[in-house]
C-alpha cells in the first residue's frame, strides 16, 4: 500500500465508509479490535499508528523506482537507504556497513578528471579512481570472462608493489611479452624448475655469470658426472613440492 493510496481512500465520505459494514472475523473477537474494523476505520488506524508500529521504516514510490529505508535485508539487519528499480537494480546501504550497487547488465565508473588522492592513498599522486580498504581484502573475480589492466599511452606504466609477497598461479599457460628488456633482481635465492623441457634461445650473446663460484651444469643420464650437484637438484625440488603441496 502506498502513500497515495493513504490519501485517495481516506478522502471517501463517511457515507461511502458507512456502507461498508463491520464483519466479524472468527469467534470471541473483542469489538475494540482492528479486525472489527470497516476499510475506512482500519485506513485511519493506520495513518494513526504506521510511525510507533515502524518507528524507522520509510518508503516513497516513483514511476520507475522505488526508495525505502528500514526494511530488514536478508544476511544483514535493516536497509538505512535503498533504491530499487522497476527492472531489479538498484543502491543498498544497510546499518551493518555494507554497500552494494547492481546493474543487470553493468556497472561503470568514469573518472573524468584527476585530483589528489587525499589521506586514503598517495598525497603525491593525482587520483582519478581510487580503490582503497582500510581493512580486509580486495577481492575482484571474473565468473564468466577475463580481467584487462590496461594502459592506454606510451610511456605509462603499471605498478603492482606488495609489503608481503607476490603468488602467481596460472592454471594453464603462463605468457609473458616484452617488447624492450626485460630484467628480474632478486636478493635471495633464485630458482627455475621446469617438469618438461626448457629452450633458452638468444639472437645475440649469451653470458651465465657467477661472482663467487663455478658455474656448474648437469645432466641426470651421467651420474658420475652429475654427482652431488644432481642429488641435490632432485632433493631441493623434493622439498619445494613437499611445501607447496
Amino acid at each position: 500500500m502506498t502513500d497515495s493510496d493513504f490519501g485517495a481512500r481516506s478522502d471517501r465520505t463517511a457515507k461511502d465508509r458507512n456502507k461498508l459494514e463491520k464483519k466479524n472475523v472468527g469467534t470471541n473477537v473483542p469489538e475494540n479490535t482492528i479486525a472489527n474494523y470497516t476499510e475506512g476505520e482500519l485506513l485511519q488506524w493506520i495513518k494513526d499508528n504506521a510511525q510507533e508500529i515502524f518507528p524507522d521504516f520509510y518508503r516513497r514510490g516513483f514511476p520507475t523506482f522505488e526508495i525505502t529505508g528500514g526494511a530488514k535485508v536478508p544476511y544483514h539487519d535493516k536497509s538505512e537507504y535503498q533504491m530499487v528499480t522497476e527492472s531489479k537494480q538498484g543502491i543498498l546501504f544497510t546499518n551493518t556497513g555494507n554497500c552494494k550497487v547492481l546493474g543487470n547488465a553493468s556497472v561503470e565508473v568514469i573518472s573524468n578528471g584527476k585530483k589528489n588522492g587525499g589521506e586514503s592513498f598517495e598525497r603525491d599522486s593525482d587520483a582519478g579512481i581510487v580503490i582503497y580498504s582500510k581493512a580486509g581484502v580486495i577481492h575482484i573475480e571474473a565468473a564468466a570472462g577475463d580481467i584487462t589492466i590496461r594502459t592506454v599511452h606510451e610511456g605509462q606504466s603499471i605498478n603492482i608493489e606488495s609489503a608481503g609477497s607476490i603468488n602467481m598461479v596460472a592454471r594453464d599457460n603462463f605468457n609473458l611479452k616484452v617488447g624492450g628488456n626485460y630484467k628480474c633482481e632478486t636478493v635471495g635465492n633464485h630458482r627455475t624448475i621446469v617438469e618438461e623441457k626448457t629452450l633458452i634461445h638468444t639472437g645475440e650473446e649469451l653470458t651465465l655469470h657467477c661472482d663467487t663460484d663455478n658455474i656448474q651444469t648437469s645432466c641426470a643420464f651421467d651420474k658420475k658426472l652429475a654427482g652431488d650437484l644432481r642429488e641435490k637438484i632432485v632433493n631441493d625440488h623434493k622439498d619445494i613440492d613437499g611445501i607447496t603441496g
